[in-house]
């Protein structure tokens, strides 16, 4: 395990294995292959065939059009291609900020369609060191149970602004205040491209970096962490480096928080390529 290993894993994808998802000139997702007839089930609302799929034209609104996919993500759901829905909608869009349509969350996969979030590292100096607050997931939870994870992290609804987004985020999982949180600074993006089973994660993070005070704890308030550690930032470098105990997106950005810090320095043996692989 390396560094590198973390953003190659990340970013495993064929696509030769997916057909472009189109509205229009404009490709705003892809489709694994072996779904395409699932999808050419609502003729009405897509035109299939080997090398593409493409958008009805004359569903041209935004609520015309996340009505007519929400029928094809049922679908999905049904035949076992997604995971549970967990009714929050994402936009739809070929760039962050732009809604041509909304899709419920769990089926962003399925349809390969951008998908955006943001992930906050908070942590604490300690004279010319730093201390990373590192949550552990809590054993039920759906989704990487048990796993180390970022200080704050969530997805991007489509009816929330990055602040909004990012305030929320902070109280339900960190009980952070808004006094603190609006002191996060936002350090850029994170991107990549992983082929699942049934689809593409095509995502992108936003990233921000938050100092807090020696004397806050963070504070779970949402039931989806079993308890926080402040860590030195050597220990969770050490921990990535040589395992896969984090979530798997989360030591891209934590990697990208020691780059940023010099904590990873211009000397080591991957560091042009960890800089180009954190956006690709």
């Amino acid at each position: 395990m390396s560094f590198l290993d973390h953003i190659e894993n990340c970013n495993r994808h064929n696509l030769t294995n997916f057909v472009p998802l189109n509205m229009g000139n404009r490709r705003v997702g892809w489709v694994k292959r072996p779904l395409i007839p699932y999808f050419a089930a609502f003729p009405d609302v897509v035109q299939c065939d080997i090398d593409d799929i493409k958008i009805n034209p004359t569903l041209d609104t935004p609520a015309v059009l996340t009505e007519a996919m929400s029928r094809i993500g049922n679908a999905l759901t049904e035949s076992g291609f997604t995971s549970p829905w967990r009714h929050e909608p994402y936009a739809v869009g070929t760039r962050f900020g732009e809604c041509l349509f909304e899709l419920e969350r769990a089926v962003v996969p399925a349809f390969g369609t951008r998908a955006y979030g943001l992930h906050l590292t908070g942590f604490v100096r300690d004279e010319a060191n730093f201390l990373i607050w590192v949550p552990r997931r809590t054993l039920d939870r759906l989704t990487y149970p048990g796993e180390l994870d970022n200080t704050v992290a969530g997805g991007q609804p489509a009816q929330l602004s990055l602040a909004e987004n990012l305030e929320k985020e902070c109280a339900e999982e960190a009980g952070l205040p808004s006094e603190l949180v609006r002191q996060a600074r936002p350090v850029g993006t994170i991107s990549y491209h992983l082929e699942i089973e049934h689809g593409l994660r095509d995502d992108l993070i936003f990233s921000y970096d938050l100092e807090l005070p020696t004397d806050f704890r963070p504070r779970n308030c949402d039931g989806e962490v079993e308890d926080f550690q402040l860590w030195p930032a050597d220990q969770v470098m050490s921990v990535i480096e040589s395992t896969d105990r984090f979530k798997f997106n989360c030591n891209l950005v934590l990697i990208d928080f020691f780059i940023r810090h010099g904590l990873i320095k211009p000397s080591h043996s991957d560091y042009t390529q960890l800089c180009r692989g954190l956006n690709s």
